[in-house]
């Protein structure tokens, strides 16, 4: 009895999986002639936004916060939602430098802010447009981001 019941259960696995794979394989058939690529994944690309930040005074601003806010549109398309955003900060000589892999999103606002308290925050949106890719890989793209943050009134 038990002989019977393990052969009868390989038998079900084995025209389920061969049901799998076939159905498996249809399904990223595009056009029926057995010529389609089955790809699993999703769209990504590289980015990266440098930049400088000085003061209206012509000074290096080190140690200044940049924050990539990775923006995505609402459902009615009016406005904007900041989906996640990253942290780097300025280097000693007022340089910064951010990179990342993302996937889906190519519409960024760069926030400068002085953890100084001596100049105003400012922010700038920018879209990027990777290009080179192929596949799910949509390729790269970088732009430079330069801040000159003007002096808090007092």
């Amino acid at each position: 009895m038990k002989k019977r019941k393990k052969q009868w259960l390989r038998m079900c696995n084995g025209m389920m999986s061969g049901a799998l794979v076939l159905l498996g394989f249809t399904s990223c058939d595009e056009n029926s002639t057995g010529t389609g690529r089955c790809e699993y994944g999703t769209p990504y690309a590289k980015y990266e936004i440098k930049g400088k930040v000085m003061g209206e005074d012509r000074q290096v601003v080190s140690d200044a916060r940049i924050l990539v806010k990775n923006m995505a549109p609402q459902t009615d398309n009016s406005r904007t939602r900041v989906v996640s955003s990253d942290t780097v900060y300025t280097k000693e000589n007022g340089e910064y430098l951010y990179q990342n892999t993302i996937t889906g999103y190519q519409n960024f606002r760069v926030v400068c802010e002085d953890l100084t308290g001596a100049y105003e925050a400012d922010s700038m949106d920018i879209k990027m447009n990777p290009t080179g890719g192929s596949g799910w890989y949509e390729g790269k793209d970088n732009k430079e981001v330069n801040f000159e943050l003007k002096k808090k009134e007092k």
